[in-house]
């Protein structure tokens, strides 16, 4: 390291330079760190610590290292160590002996805290963004098949008739559970440390409150050795992207699944699958399995964070620089992943026909003649046990539930009658599927 070592008589060992230096990292970090040294400087100029000239010579070399960073032109340099540092040097290079005046009652402990804030917050309002963006997707697919009736499945075991679009559904009301969470760990993520200093805050005449102003925060650190060592903002954040990962996963599965030759209930274009390198004819859904995969990514992502924080002393310390990998590759992950199955669901074609067919099956329907049985006045389970007497009955005599016989039906209960048949019918036993929530609540709302 090239600075900050006059107390010592060996400059760092190379290799021990090259281990603790986090600019891989920090690339990610330039403009917010930047955003918090304009905040800084406007909080010291506010309580008298800098000259109105001092601030404004200040935040015009911030303002140029900010548009190098939006550019992508500014470079980190390694023996710099940091963010950080490396931002206060090349400040210097821009105003001079000025630059040095912006470290006033501020640690690289304060700093890379509200650092890792500010990339937190940025990257949960693009996610939201992108959750909304699939969501829409979903809606416009689920509005679309309000009736187009397919099995349910529990246990991947033909369950009920249910629709499409009540099943997409259930994707919306994932992600937007995972959207609320972000939302939820925004409101925890954006406190100031700025003033806690390196760990004890300053005896300068500071005012944390005008920082936190500036940058749009709504409140500051109580206890400045919490403020330098929280980032329980960035394991909820990392949760946050876990869980999300994990609701992708389940999507991609289902639609690995439903785009089989087995199931044919969909089938994705061109744009979005693969080939064989041997197989001709193949058309895989790599990239879905691909969202499918990322969800051990992010997982370990959340693992490496708690274990990093583990038994740590109280206050700062440098293993918290490791807690950075995980926020960001985390991220980037979930945005793309976001941005894949998006695409892959708008590219998505229905084969509803296949669809319909897998709901000929009239054991599909055992259910709506228990309930058929318990609205007649039958206790539920007396009708349950009845019902897969009947079953029993069929498969033993090799017949459907529609074949057989009414007076089959009678041997076991007086209640059955003619009427019995029409329960098996896809659009009816969806639609009276009324109950809040039900399969049934789409296709009914439908004028």
């Amino acid at each position: 390291m090239k600075v900050l070592r006059k107390a010592f008589n060996q400059p760092l060992d190379p290799a021990v330079t090259k281990f603790v230096s986090s600019v891989a990292d920090d690339k990610h970090l330039i403009a917010a760190d930047v955003n918090g040294s304009l905040a800084h400087v406007a909080m010291l100029e506010k309580v008298g610590l800098l000259t109105a000239t001092q601030a404004t010579n200040l935040i015009d070399g911030l303002s140029k290292i900010k548009d190098e960073a939006y550019n992508g032109t500014f470079e980190l340099i390694e023996e710099f160590e940091d963010v950080h540092m490396n931002v206060e040097k090349k400040l210097e290079e821009i105003i001079g002996p000025d630059a040095k005046l912006l470290h006033t009652a501020r640690s690289r402990n304060d700093q890379v805290a509200l650092d890792m804030r500010l990339y937190v917050l940025e990257q949960i309002a693009t996610i939201n963004w992108q959750i909304k963006a699939i969501c829409s997707v979903l809606t416009e697919q689920a509005n679309a098949h309000v009736e187009t009736i397919m099995p349910g499945y529990t246990h991947l075991q033909p369950a009920q008739p249910v629709t499409l679009g009540h099943v997409l559904n259930a994707f919306i009301e994932m992600l937007k559970r995972d959207a609320e969470r972000f939302e939820d760990c925004q409101k925890r993520t954006a406190c100031s440390p700025l003033g806690a200093g390196a760990i004890a805050g300053s005896s300068l005449p500071i005012a944390p409150q005008v920082s936190a102003e500036v940058l749009g925060f709504n409140k500051t650190f109580a206890n400045s050795i919490d403020a330098v060592m929280d980032r329980d903002f960035v394991a909820e954040f990392v949760f946050a992207c876990s869980l999300t990962a994990v609701h992708l996963s389940q999507l991609a599965e289902t639609m690995i699944i439903w785009c089989t030759n087995e199931f044919g209930f969909v089938t994705f274009s061109d744009a979005v699958t693969t080939t064989s390198s041997l197989m001709p004819q193949k058309k895989n859904p790599d990239p879905i399995e691909i969202v499918r995969g990322k969800v051990g990514t992010v997982c370990g992502d959340l693992l490496n964070l708690l274990i990093t924080l583990k038994g740590l002393p109280v206050g700062y310390n440098r293993d918290l620089q490791e807690t950075k990998p995980p926020a960001i590759n985390s991220s980037n992950t979930i945005i793309d992943a976001l941005k894949v199955m998006s695409l892959a669901l708008s590219e998505m074609s229905v084969n509803a026909d296949n669809m319909q067919k897998a709901v000929s099956n009239p054991e599909l329907y055992a259910t709506d003649v228990l309930e058929y049985l318990v609205n007649k006045g039958m206790a539920f389970r007396a009708a349950h046990e009845t019902v897969a007497e009947v079953v029993a009955h069929a498969r033993e005599k090799s017949l459907s539930l529609t074949q057989l016989p009414i007076a089959d039906y009678k041997t076991y209960s007086g209640l059955f009658a003619e009427d019995v048949f029409d329960l098996f019918d896809p659009k009816l036993s969806v639609s009276n599927k009324k109950s809040p929530g039900g399969a049934g609540q789409m296709m009914n709302a439908r004028p």
